[in-house]
């Protein structure tokens, strides 16, 4: 329980940093209704996401960009093409992000993810400064094949790391999510107070109000922060469990009868 304490301690820092982003200096803050707006295409995004249809998803997280432009949503829009097998257009909203928001909650998550992009689709190393910089062009080489290994069998898994680290950022992602309808509700509590008043107003009426712009801003940052770890939660979990389908694989030589010889290949998937 410490250690579920402590991440979503992190989660809720991340968002004292999103909640700024709301506007550019000198820029016309939102009005509410853009925000209720953006709070009901990210809820519809996720719901689309976590049932497979990354498609319809990245439009959403556009639409509500195109409301308020939100660093955050491109990083979900990346993450999004990522789980769609699109790299190329996964790579790009990733790199939007850094160049919006380059010190934001989801400046390492997204730099992680534009490396190993980059790595995927250029066969070559990067480092943090340059996985947004286009790649030199190489020519291809001709290599001759390597001779096949010899049968490994592996104990341990060597998924195991990224499947539980996949599994821990969703069950933060979850968590972020449900606080997040936790804080609109109390704005929304707060808000019906002070538009049902028929009586006195409240001593601390104006104190009473900013809190529930407070719990506006929250409930909206943690419904992103929290869906793009669902996302980044479930592409690691996927690639922890490939790992260890390709790793568990073993090929060994076989008799056939009659006298051939052939190839048996095995594994667990």
């Amino acid at each position: 329980m410490l250690g579920s304490s402590r991440l979503v301690a992190t989660v809720l820092a991340s968002v004292l940093v999103v909640g700024p982003a709301w506007g550019q200096p000198n820029a016309t803050p939102p009005t509410a209704a853009q925000k209720q707006s953006v709070q009901d295409l990210v809820k519809q995004a996720i719901a689309k996401s976590q049932a497979g249809d990354h498609a319809a998803a990245i439009e959403i997280y556009q639409k509500a960009y195109a409301v308020i432009p939100l660093p955050t949503l491109l990083s979900n829009i990346g993450a999004e093409y990522q789980l769609a097998t699109k790299p190329v257009e996964a790579l790009k909203y990733f790199c939007m992000y850094l160049e919006k928001d380059p010190a934001g909650p989801l400046a390492t998550y997204a730099t992680g993810q534009a490396k190993l992009l980059q790595s995927q689709l250029t066969n070559t190393t990067v480092d943090d400064a340059g996985v947004c910089k286009a790649p030199p062009k190489v020519e291809p080489k001709i290599v001759e094949p390597p001779p096949p290994p010899p049968p490994v069998t592996k104990a341990a898994d060597p998924g195991k790391t990224l499947k539980i680290a996949g599994l821990v950022a969703a069950g933060v992602g979850v968590v972020s999510v449900g606080l997040g309808f936790y804080f609109g509700s109390q704005a929304a509590k707060i808000s019906d107070d002070i538009s049902n008043n028929t009586g006195m107003w409240r001593d601390d009426i104006v104190a009473y109000q900013d809190e529930g712009q407070r719990d506006e801003y929250l409930q909206i940052a943690l419904l992103s922060v929290g869906g793009a770890l669902v996302v980044g939660g479930a592409l690691l979990y996927m690639k922890g469990r490939s790992k260890t389908s390709a790793e568990s694989t073993t090929v060994q030589p076989a008799m056939m009868p009659g006298g051939g010889g052939g190839l048996s290949l095995s594994g667990s998937f």
